[in-house]
Order: C-alpha cells, then sequence, then structure tokens
C-alpha cells in the first residue's frame, strides 16, 4: 500500500524517518502470531524518536502550524502507548487492526497534508 518512492517530500531527515517508519511497520504487520510485541516495541520506539525529531525541526525553523501538527504526533504516540502496554499482556488483536488498517491510513494522509506542508516550510526556511 504505500511504498518508499510514493512518500518522499524531499526533507532529507523527514524522507529517512519515513522510509524507517514503513519498514518498521511492515515488520511489525508481518510478525507471526504471538510475536508482535518485540517487533511492535522497535516501531514505537522509532515513531517517538521520529516524531521527536520533526518536533525539534519545527519548532526551530518556527513552523505556523506547529502546535496542530504537534498534537497530532502526540495522539498516535498515546494509541502506540496503549497497544504496547495491550501486547504486555499478551493482548494483539487492537495491534494487528492497528498495523493493518489505521496505521496506513492515518500515516498516508498525515504525509500527503501536515508533513507535506511541513516539509515545504523547512525546506523554504533552509533557503
Amino acid at each position: 500500500m504505500l511504498a518508499p518512492d510514493t512518500i518522499t517530500l524531499g526533507h532529507a531527515v523527514m524522507d529517512r524517518d519515513h522510509t524507517d517508519s514503513l519498514a518498521l511497520w511492515e515488520a511489525a504487520k508481518a510478525a507471526p502470531a504471538g510475536a508482535l510485541q518485540a517487533p511492535f516495541a522497535a516501531f514505537a520506539r522509532h515513531l517517538r524518536e521520529h516524531f521527536a525529531r520533526e518536533n525539534a525541526l519545527m519548532t526551530e525553523h518556527g513552523f505556523f502550524a506547529l502546535h496542530c501538527h504537534m498534537d497530532e504526533h502526540a495522539r498516535v504516540l498515546a494509541v502506540v502507548a496503549t497497544i504496547e502496554a495491550e501486547l504486555a499482556e499478551g493482548q494483539e488483536d487492537r495491534g494487528r487492526e492497528y498495523l493493518r488498517h489505521h496505521f496506513p491510513d492515518w500515516f498516508y494522509t498525515h504525509l500527503a497534508t501536515m508533513d507535506r506542508v511541513t516539509a515545504d516550510f523547512l525546506l523554504r526556511a533552509a533557503g
């Protein structure tokens, strides 16, 4: 559904993070039954680091929609944290549903809207 060649925004840091997000998402999605916790944890850790880098770039350059974009990151991380807690208790259903449907839908929309505007802004700010 999501291929690296369709997610390029032209900002090296963001493009690398998006490519890594897809790779970790695919690995978690492919985990066999009963083995989702570790790959999901790697995916979640990457999202926390990815969003922190993006938040720092937006803050550093005074991105006009900083709070809206950061709030969206925080919302996703809250869902991911809930899933991590469920996985720690051996409950995989919501995690698998999130990986199959919710994350790819959210990621594509976020990339095409908030991240596209952010990347364009950051590229202009870098001059």
